[in-house]
């Protein structure tokens, strides 16, 4: 397993650039293909999104902590922020007619990274501690 990387960021839209730089920085470190980068890039931009707009709402006095490495082959991203418990893993897709039957916006981050990365784990503990973890082979 290689060296830990991390940032805090407070939990504003303002910071995503910041995630996106730091994860493809490591990326390009790591010599991952472009394409697989950008599937990389845009899970990890939902899943923060995700976090700022549900789990805390906008509000700013908040953080999340990035943290990446590799361990052989695998590229792995933890996002670790308080709250409530929401797994999204347990999220079902929607039904892609319907959605566009009724011209839904939004909704669709959490089945673009279960479909994007190889595997997504998410941890709860006391006192209201979540981890998000993407995983992709590289």
């Amino acid at each position: 397993m290689d060296k830990k990387d991390k940032i805090v960021i407070s939990s504003s839209t303002k910071n995503l650039q910041l995630v996106r730089d730091f994860i493809e920085r490591k990326g390009i470190i790591l010599k991952i293909d472009p394409n697989t980068l950008n599937q990389i890039l845009v899970s990890v931009d939902e899943a923060c999104t995700n976090i700022i707009k549900h789990n805390y709402k906008y509000d700013e006095n908040n953080a999340i902590e990035v943290e990446t490495c590799t361990n052989g082959k695998k590229f792995i991203i933890t996002l670790s922020y308080k709250g409530e418990e929401f797994d999204p893993t347990m999220k079902n897709n929607p039904d892609m007619n319907e959605y566009f039957a009724k011209y839904k916006v939004g909704g669709l981050g959490i089945p673009l990274m279960k479909k994007s990365m190889d595997s997504i784990e998410f941890h709860h503990t006391q006192p209201n501690l979540n981890s998000l973890t993407l995983v992709k082979v590289i």
